[in-house]
């Protein structure tokens, strides 16, 4: 508010991109200042005094919004001084009209915004990392709500992949009893699995021990293969079977999110993308529009790949740097079917899903999925695909096939789509030596960091995390917490950790790093939060009136209500940037502002006083009711901030 509109002025005048502003090394020179005009002076070979001095007199002749002064101080520095009790008169009563609306924009947009993100491959339990993607996810998904976008969150399930095969056949083969040549019924396979021990952790350890079993026996080698045609050629009872193992693991992929407020709009299978003739449908689109190309000779041959470089010399002999979409074998890759799919997001192929109901999530929200035997689209009140904006949260490591799926669409002439399919790429959580020592891995002192590997089963399951989080909240506490506050509270901390750090960190996880529950954390910005009730819910039991009106506001704002009115004001603006950029830290950096001026404008209301009354307890009616009014403000932006984070809005711990 304050701050962008200065930021405009200058782009204006000074004609640049980007004005950065800072905070003087002297309040007194101003509330904040720009060097901008002092990296200027080369450019336009000029003295930065005489650019600044050229500004700082538009500037005074067009002042921006609530700016009260504009000086100029050497060697070029332009600093301003903001009407603070006008921006308090206009700003305060604001935020009460709107209240939980307080921020979002007045038109809504028209254009659809499709977020894909956790994905994660239904054959095992849900690790720390999975959770980074769908926190992320469920935040862009948020942002992009608050800002008036139709949103569709999906949940893509890859049930035809090699990990869910590899737990098929371990369930059918490891142990007895195995399965019959021929046998049309093998429901009593489920008896192999245990009943005290969740179905997803179970799913774990079999992953892991089958890796090192298929290594020792050729003959598993050769069944996981008649598995795998078995599945993609939707054969019965083992496809059959895959499918509800496969349905059971996502169940509990949805319960263990669910604790961290994470919900769909659409499950998506990789399956039914198979079933519904995607591909063919894709394949043909491709050749037609000269996007593919058969090989009859080099290393490519037999295969249809899409020419992204040609045939190259290396060190190591000839490379092809095409992209093989189809194989010699005939068998699709994963990047054709991702290509097919994105297709379908934008609403540019002709085909579509059969879709159910899955059931009613926890947020009351109906959840739907793909299904071949379920209706047709034209059936349901809600619609799916047809989107303006493609988001793919996805890992750094699929950086190359999420290139590879948006040159496809460019080089068939969907160049629109093709610059509004985004991959959000974040880098991977790892485990910190002494974590994975924890976790009994070995050799692990020397080195900065270590993978998890779901085929070693080295990892921090997340319903463990989650419980971990929860039971340390509860420690913390001092005091009897309720299951729901101490749940809500592990959900914060959790939620906060993983957005924190920008998309370029690799989180390197430790316990002890990850279970503080004070500093830059999301208890934090919970406590903040409920001691503004507390405030509130005191001042209403001792009948405190403090009705807004102009004349509570003082002529002179301490310097801690200085900085609590500039980062409210600051909350549009933080929201609308997140969502340019995607970079979800960006909001957790704001909310941890506005908690840490809040905190310090309660305990600090008057920084130049040895005495800090209460605000309750102040004899002052008008000062009373401006700093109460700035409790109630601080609240409603809290509030509407950890929302947009996911996170409960405690008024009581």
């Amino acid at each position: 508010m304050i701050r962008e509109g200065v930021a405009e002025a200058l782009k204006n005048i000074l004609r640049v991109e980007e004005v950065p502003l800072n905070i003087p090394p002297q309040r007194e020179m101003g509330d904040f200042s720009s060097a901008i005009c002092l990296s200027l002076a080369k450019e336009k070979r000029c003295p930065p005094m005489e650019i600044a001095r050229e500004a700082v007199e538009q500037l005074k002749a067009n002042p921006p919004p609530y700016i009260q002064e504009v000086t100029l101080t050497p060697p070029g520095y332009i600093n301003f001084k903001v009407d603070w009790p006008k921006l308090a008169k206009e700003l305060i009563p604001e935020i009460f009209e709107k209240d939980d609306l307080f921020g979002r924009p007045k038109t809504v947009e028209k254009e659809k915004v499709f977020v894909e993100h956790t994905s994660v491959n239904p054959n095992k339990a849900m690790h720390i990392g999975h959770l980074r993607n769908s926190v992320l996810g469920d935040t862009v998904a948020r942002v992009f709500k608050w800002l008036g976008y139709s949103t569709e969150v999906c949940n893509y399930i890859d049930d035809t992949g090699v990990q869910v095969v590899d737990v098929v056949t371990a369930l059918l083969y490891l142990d007895p009893p195995f399965l019959k040549e021929g046998a049309s019924d093998i429901q009593s396979i489920w008896e192999k699995v245990p009943k005290d021990q969740p179905f997803d952790y179970f799913c774990w350890d079999l992953y892991a021990r089958f890796q090192g079993e298929v290594e020792k026996d050729p003959a598993l080698k050769e069944r996981r293969e008649e598995i795998l045609h078995q599945i993609e050629g939707e054969q019965p009872p083992v496809a059959t079977f895959a499918k509800e193992l496969a349905a059971r693991i996502v169940q509990s992929h949805l319960e263990t999110v669910s604790q961290l407020s994470i919900f769909y709009d659409l499950l998506n299978w990789e399956s039914d993308i198979i079933h519904q003739g995607f591909w063919g449908a894709t394949f043909e689109i491709l050749k037609g529009r000269g996007g593919l190309r058969f090989e009859t000779e080099g290393p490519n041959k037999g295969c249809w790949v899409v020419p992204l470089g040609g045939i190259v010399e290396t060190s190591d002999g000839v490379k092809s740097l095409d992209k093989i979409l189809v194989r010699s074998n005939g068998s699709v890759t994963y990047t054709g079917k991702d290509i097919a799919y994105q297709l379908w997001k934008f609403g540019l192929l002709k085909k579509d899903f059969m879709y159910k109901n899955w059931g009613t999530q926890a947020n009351g929200e109906e959840l739907w999925t793909t299904d071949k035997d379920g209706q047709p689209r034209d059936r349901l009140l809600k619609q799916f695909g047809n989107a303006e904006w493609v988001i793919n949260v996805i890992d750094v490591r699929q950086s190359y096939p999420q290139e590879v799926v948006s040159e496809c669409l460019r080089k068939i002439g969907f160049e629109k789509e093709a610059g509004r399919s985004i991959h959000l790429a974040y880098e991977v959580v790892n485990l910190s030596p002494r974590a994975a020592g924890v976790l009994g891995s070995e050799e692990t002192e020397e080195k900065r960091s270590v993978a998890m590997s779901g085929r070693s089963g080295t990892g921090v399951k997340a319903k463990d995390f989650i419980g971990m989080v929860k039971k340390k909240v509860v420690e913390k506490a001092g005091h009897p917490i309720e299951e729901s506050v101490a749940s809500a509270l592990a959900s914060a901390a959790i939620r906060y950790y993983l957005l924190k750090f920008t998309l370029e960190s690799q989180i390197v996880f430790d316990f002890d790093e990850a279970l503080k529950t004070t500093g830059d954390t999301g208890i934090y910005l919970e406590y903040a939060h409920a001691r503004a009730c507390s405030i509130l819910r005191k001042a209403e039991e001792r009948k405190i009136d403090f009705h807004w009106g102009e004349e509570s506001v003082p002529p002179q704002l301490t310097e801690t209500e200085r900085d609590l009115m500039e980062v409210l004001s600051r909350f549009n603006s933080a929201v609308v940037r997140t969502g340019k950029t995607l970079r979800m830290s960006q909001l957790t950096e704001y909310a941890f502002d506005l908690a840490a001026s809040f905190t310090n404008f309660y305990e600090h209301p008057d920084p130049k006083s040895d005495v800090q009354t209460p605000f309750i307890h102040l004899q002052d009616e008008n000062l009373r009711t401006f700093r109460l009014s700035l409790v109630r403000a601080f609240q409603i932006v809290m509030g509407n901030t950890l929302k947009l984070l996911g996170m409960p809005a405690l008024e009581k711990i």
